[in-house]
């Protein structure tokens, strides 16, 4: 997830420093473009930039941060701030974190002695069974959000994929939705400009893509206006502007991310996606953005 561009890099290194290691080896830390996490994130669901050195990552129903240093220099720290939970979604924005719940409800973490606390919490908008995707949009100033899980209702409805803002000042949720996407409207440009997408041809003639598009993930780009979408089902990673354009598609290597939950720009500007260990390892790639 997009994390605000680093600043007090001091404070958030003696910040690491100080929180009790959590038992484990220091990691191998970033090797060429993989990073190994340890056991304790077998079920990674989220990743955000700290510094230069370090990323934040949620385990799937810890109510704990965890800090992983790209170098190895660090063991990795494990930063209790609340009870268990299914918690999906994680951005740093300035010197707070803000946590995404599966249920809806998004968690501000400020700083607490050596953990963190819930200074506020925000409940999204209901109808929606299972949030996933957070970042921080820039341009807007805005915590952006997005159910992985369409809304119910008929075929309209379904193929909706609307995003929410929150106002991280105000902790409330704007009333109109920051944008609405539409998934058929992806998959008819898909095949337009012939992506690299499975497909199958229907009694009619025609092709079908095979993509469902249902987010575990987004990320604001470097470029204004566009953004990345990350689907773990599917195993593709798209970028679209906020008009609904699709600019870009790639799929990702199963073999390396059999379950990718999350992404973050590291402060070099390069792509890490963070997967699950799905009978495996979990990991970081560094993945170049479509």
């Amino acid at each position: 997830m997009v994390a605000a561009r680093p600043n007090g890099v001091a404070a958030s290194l003696l910040l690491v420093a100080t929180f009790a290691a959590c038992g484990a080896a220091a990691p191998a830390g970033l090797v060429a473009d993989e990073l190994p996490l340890p056991h304790q994130l077998r079920e990674a669901s989220a990743v955000t930039t700290v510094d230069a050195d370090t990323v934040a990552c949620v385990q799937d129903e810890v109510g704990a941060l965890y800090f992983v240093s790209l170098s190895g220099a660090q063991p990795v720290r494990k930063v209790e701030f609340g009870p268990r939970g299914d918690y999906e979604g994680l951005v740093r924005v300035g010197e707070a974190y803000w946590v995404l719940r599966a249920d809806g409800v998004l968690h501000e973490l400020q700083r607490a002695g050596e953990r963190f606390r819930i200074t506020r919490s925000v409940t999204l908008p209901p109808g929606f069974r299972d949030w996933e995707s957070l970042c921080h949009e820039p341009a807007s100033g805005r915590l952006l959000v997005m159910p992985k899980d369409p809304q119910s209702g008929d075929k309209d409805a379904r193929d909706q994929r609307p995003v929410f803002a929150v106002d991280p000042v105000a902790a409330v949720v704007d009333a109109e939705p920051f944008v609405v996407w539409r998934r058929s409207t992806w998959l008819d440009q898909a095949v337009a400009r012939g992506f690299d997408v499975p497909v199958r041809v229907s009694d009619k003639g025609k092709d079908k893509v095979l993509l469902e598009l249902a987010f575990s993930e987004m990320l604001a780009a470097r470029e204004r206006d566009q953004f990345l979408l990350l689907a773990a089902g599917d195993r593709v990673l798209l970028r679209v502007d906020r008009e609904g354009r699709l600019l870009g598609l790639s799929r990702l290597d199963p073999a390396r991310l059999p379950q990718a939950e999350g992404m973050t720009f590291l402060a070099d500007g390069r792509l890490l996606v963070v997967s699950e260990a799905d009978g495996g390892q979990a990991r970081g790639v560094l993945v170049t953005p479509p």
